[in-house]
C-alpha cells in the first residue's frame, strides 16, 4: 500500500526529521538512508518499522540538522594512504600513464578517512529518533488506512458484481441438460430418418450428461467463498494474504464450472467473473 508520513523531534543542538514513503510490495522491504554516524541505529529503526508495517516497500530518510557531531573524530590512516599512493604510482608506471597521483585520488579510497562518532553524542539520539519515527509512522498508517478503505470499497463492489453474474449462471445451469437433450434427440432423428427413437436410451444419455455438467456444487462453493471474502474485507487486521487465498479458490471453482457448462451466457459470465477475480487478486496484493 502507498502512503507517506513525516515526523520530527528537537534535541539540544539540532533537529531530527524522518520521512517515510511506502509503495505496493508483496512483502516487507525497507530501504533506510542515514547520515554517517547514525548507521548504528539502522537495525533498531528497521525493527521498529516491522512491528508497525506488515508488507510494502518502505523508503525512510532521516535528516539531522545540528551540531551534536562536532566532537566526533575524523582520522586519517596515514599508513594506508602511503601504501595506496605508492601502489597507484606503480600502476601508472606499469600502464605508461603520465600525471601525478593527487590527494583527491587517495582520500576517495576506502579506509583512508575514518569517521569515529563519540558515544556521548550517539546516546542522545535514539530517544529522539524514536519520537520522530513514531510520529512519521503514525501519519503513514493514517495515510495507508485512507487508501485501504478505498481499496476495500472497490473489492466489495467487485464481489457484488460476481454475485450478480453467479445468479445468472445458477438460473441457467439447468439449460445445459435441456439443450443437450434436444440436440441429442435431433441427431438421433437425423440418423434414424425420423423413425421412432429409443426414449430410454435418450433419457439415459441425458442423465449421464446431466451428471457430468452439473455445476451446482461449484456454484454453492463460489457463494460460500464470496461470503468469506466479504467478511474478510470488512474485518479488522491483516487481510491481504487471506484475500489472495480466497481469490485463488474462487478462480479454481469458476474454472471448473466453466469447463462443465456449454451454455453461451454461462460461458460469457464465467469469463467476466474470472476478470473480476484477477482484479481482486491484484488489489489484495496491495492490502495489508
Amino acid at each position: 500500500m502507498t502512503g507517506f508520513g513525516k515526523g520530527s523531534a528537537v534535541l539540544k543542538g539540532g533537529k531530527i526529521t524522518v520521512e517515510i514513503k511506502t509503495v505496493n510490495h508483496k512483502y516487507f522491504d525497507a530501504t533506510i538512508k542515514l547520515r554517517p554516524g547514525l548507521s548504528v541505529f539502522e537495525d533498531r529503526i528497521k525493527e521498529f518499522l516491522q512491528k508497525k508495517i506488515e508488507r510494502g516497500k518502505v523508503y525512510l530518510g532521516l535528516v539531522y540538522d545540528g551540531n551534536i557531531f562536532k566532537e566526533d573524530r575524523i582520522a586519517v590512516d596515514y599508513r594506508a594512504s602511503r601504501r595506496y599512493h605508492g601502489e597507484l604510482k606503480k600502476l601508472a608506471r606499469h600502464l605508461g600513464l603520465g600525471g601525478e597521483v593527487t590527494l583527491k585520488d587517495v582520500i576517495s579510497l576506502p579506509g583512508v578517512l575514518i569517521y569515529e562518532p563519540t558515544d556521548r553524542g550517539l546516546s542522545l539520539f535514539w530517544p529522539k529518533i524514536k519520537q520522530a519515527l513514531g510520529e512519521a509512522v503514525e501519519k503513514l498508517i493514517t495515510s495507508r488506512e485512507r487508501e485501504g478503505k478505498a481499496l476495500c470499497a472497490d473489492l466489495l463492489r467487485r464481489a457484488k458484481k460476481i454475485e450478480s453474474m453467479l445468479a445468472v449462471i445458477r438460473s441457467r445451469s439447468h439449460l445445459n441438460v435441456e439443450e443437450y437433450r434436444k440436440r441429442f434427440a435431433d441427431r438421433v432423428k437425423d440418423m434414424t430418418g425420423g423413425r421412432d427413437m429409443d426414449v430410454g436410451r435418450l433419457e439415459m444419455e441425458a442423465a449421464i450428461y446431466a451428471k457430468n455438467c452439473d455445476i451446482s456444487e461449484e456454484v454453492t462453493r463460489l457463494k460460500n467463498h464470496l461470503v468469506n471474502l466479504k467478511k474478510t474485507i470488512s474485518a479488522s487486521g491483516e487481510a491481504g494474504k487471506k484475500l489472495d487465498f480466497i481469490a485463488q479458490e474462487l478462480h479454481r471453482e469458476i474454472n471448473t464450472a466453466g469447463s462443465k457448462a456449454s451454455d453461451f451466457r454461462i460461458a460469457k459470465n464465467v469469463i467476466e467473473i474470472k476478470g473480476e477475480i484477477e482484479k481482486i487478486r491484484e488489489q489484495a496484493k496491495n492490502l495489508e
